[in-house]
């Protein structure tokens, strides 16, 4: 093997593999990394004294780094708590957001409301330390929508210039109308979205958008499709009731966050369609047990209808084979709220079992990115499974998970965290 002058060659000898997608460890296989790309996967014997460094797996198994669809980097505190911080704290605190998620072995994830640019380019040149960020910049809303986070009606709005400190911070927006929502989607791709993200119906965490309410006409969410596709890129949406995912479904959305109240029609849809869903259960969990502060008793009331009715929706997308589930974890909370996002994984696996838990949170969410295109901010090498050309985002586990995802996420038992070819943990 020839090596170019000023690369880095690491080798991760004796691993077993699992690549993202198949059912089966490969045993006993030489990874072979230039810099930050997996250039080589091979059962042959390596020349190790080309390497600048060589890690002896001794049977572990290496896997792709986790990713994690869903994430509130910004939201470091419920909303009501927030709205009292400058966008300085705010900034601050979710960079330490980004350090702990990778740290614990999520090397990508998708922020879908914060205006979180500005970290990921920070992150990317080295700056700051945390995973891949996929932003979405502001989520964006109809007035009286899941977006529009004003804690009380003393909070008006003045020439669309916003009384919410939290709103001020660019986590939200607010466009009402074909032309608004056309312009607020083109702002948000100005900012640096990969994707956009709206709210097409009631949230649990919003004071003011009862749950069953349909947020946006077909037309605004045609519109926000339109103007997304013109960049090559795809609309995500917050969405819990059967009849608002129907409504996006025919609008051309095509990631539905949460879809938590669903039947069997909407369930048919979803599969005809290929729309990706991105469940939380352990989140769910949570809240559905009041175990995440929030603002008010109407509040507590909201989430907990969400987390009973989110583990019903599994046995839909069982019955209906839906392939395309990703992980995400909606942490919105303090620093001991974000570390829980590792918990998601083993409630994957209750609800459904270790290969698909596995699948959620390395090569599903690596297909989902992939309907970003051109949007897509790395595109050097695959992300969300560990072949040739991928990016060097990998762990080095004590175990196999297949036999059980516990492993993946003990601290223990998870040996190695890398991401662009860097060592962020390396205890062999």
């Amino acid at each position: 093997m020839n090596i170019i002058k000023g690369t880095i060659m690491i080798l991760i000898k004796n691993a077993n593999l699992f690549n993202g997608t198949d059912e089966k460890l490969i045993q006993n296989v030489n990874v072979v990394i230039e810099d930050n790309i997996v250039i080589k996967i091979t059962k042959d014997a390596v020349d190790e004294s080309t390497f600048d460094k060589v890690i002896d797996a001794n049977g572990h198994t290496v896997m792709p780094g986790l990713i994690d669809a869903h994430v509130h980097i910004t939201l470091s505190e419920a909303p009501h708590i927030l709205d009292t911080m400058t966008t300085e704290e705010i900034a601050i605190r979710s960079a330490k957001v980004a350090e702990g998620m990778l740290m614990r072995g999520f090397t990508s994830v998708r922020d879908v409301a914060g205006n979180t640019t500005g970290l990921k380019v920070s992150i990317d040149n080295g700056y700051a330390t945390g995973p891949r960020i996929f932003p979405s910049q502001a989520a964006i809303s109809q007035t009286s929508g899941h977006s529009d986070y004003r804690q009380n009606r003393g909070q008006k709005r003045f020439n669309n210039h916003e009384d919410s400190p939290l709103m001020k911070t660019g986590a939200f927006t607010i466009a009402d109308g074909r032309a608004e929502v056309l312009k607020a989607v083109r702002e948000q791709l100005f900012m640096g979205a990969s994707q956009i993200k709206i709210m097409a119906g009631g949230g649990a965490s919003s004071i003011f958008d009862p749950l069953d309410t349909l947020q946006y006409t077909l037309d605004e969410l045609k519109a926000a499709v339109e103007a997304a596709s013109d960049y090559g890129t795809y609309v995500a949406a917050h969405i819990h009731t059967t009849e608002a995912m129907k409504r996006a479904a025919e609008a051309g959305i095509m990631s539905f966050e949460h879809a938590t109240i669903m039947d069997e029609d909407i369930a048919q849809t979803i599969k005809d369609k290929g729309i990706f869903v991105i469940p939380s259960y352990f989140t769910s969990s949570l809240i559905a047990e009041r175990k995440i502060p929030l603002g008010s008793e109407v509040l507590y009331q909201k989430t907990e209808r969400v987390g009973k009715a989110m583990l019903r929706s599994a046995e839909l997308i069982k019955k209906y084979e839906i392939e395309n589930i990703c992980y995400g974890t909606d942490c919105v909370g303090s620093l001991n709220v974000h570390a829980t996002q590792s918990s998601e994984l083993e409630a994957i696996e209750k609800v459904f079992n270790s290969l698909t838990a596995l699948k959620m949170v390395t090569s599903n969410c690596g297909r989902l990115f992939e309907l970003s295109t051109y949007q897509h901010p790395y595109q050097e090498g695959k992300i969300g499974q560990l072949v040739e050309g991928a990016y060097a985002d990998l762990l080095i586990i004590d175990g196999n998970p297949l036999e059980g995802v516990a492993c993946v996420v003990n601290p223990e038992t998870q040996k190695v965290i890398m991401k662009d070819g860097v060592f962020y943990k390396n205890v062999f």
